[in-house]
């Protein structure tokens, strides 16, 4: 039962630290960064952070697995629990990369399970999923492109691209700011809705406004990340 893997849970924790291989740190909003451990609580507006070389593993209240990759970057930004039961779920993946086994929700509810990136929004009820989030190209810039694969189930994928300016569109913005310090607006972004199934994949380059949708890439799939997964995973998804 839940309550056995996850004992004693801390007031206001939503998950608990199973698997740390190197470093980790959780930055409470408002607060001080602190080294992870196994056992150690995580609470909902964590930053989590991966160090180098080094791979982390949590189960959440409703037995929903999340793992991730070495120097990624999640902020919990939703994590609403009623008990064992999950009512919402939202993190934002900054960079990095991320896989969850996520707990099918109750017959009827609409609880939501996200995974948000700068290109995409991963939404899922109960399967398993990688999202990677390339690092930005520089200080304060957007990440240029997201990976989601889908290993069991359904995801539902909106990708934001950006929409192509006209060149009169074009020479005014050159007249009125300065080459490489626009700020994408939301405006200026599309999204439409794609439904993913078991073993395909979707690519969103923004730089390119395209969306790839196709087969999974063993390649990826397979990676020092995909084999930390692999060990860790446990049964499919109930």
């Amino acid at each position: 039962m839940l309550a056995g893997l996850l004992p004693g849970l801390a007031f206001g924790a939503i998950g608990r630290v199973e698997v740390l291989e190197g470093t980790a740190s959780r930055h409470p909003m408002g607060g001080v960064s602190r080294p992870l451990a196994v056992g150690a609580d995580v609470e909902v507006k964590d930053t989590l952070e991966v160090g180098p070389k080094s791979n982390l593993k949590l189960t959440l209240n409703d037995g929903s697995v999340l793992m991730l990759g070495e120097g990624s970057q999640l902020f919990i930004n939703v994590a609403d629990f009623e008990g064992q039961e999950r009512k919402g779920f939202v993190a934002r993946l900054g960079l990095g990369k991320l896989w969850a086994s996520v707990k099918k929700a109750l017959a009827g509810s609409d609880a939501k399970f996200e995974v948000e990136t700068d290109r995409a929004v991963a939404g899922v009820r109960g399967t398993r999923f990688r999202v990677d989030a390339a690092a930005p190209t520089y200080m304060g810039a957007l990440s240029p492109r997201t990976l989601v694969q889908v290993a069991e189930g359904q995801v539902q994928v909106m990708p934001r691209m950006l929409v192509r300016s006209t060149p009169l569109e074009k020479a005014s913005k050159e007249r009125t700011q300065a080459p490489g310090s626009q700020e994408v607006t939301q405006e200026q972004w599309t999204e439409r809705i794609i439904q993913l199934q078991a073993d395909r994949q979707v690519v969103v380059d923004a730089e390119l406004g395209t969306a790839k949708v196709g087969t999974l890439d063993r390649k990826v799939a397979g990676d020092a990340f995909g084999r930390f997964v692999t060990r860790n995973q446990g049964p499919k998804t109930p």
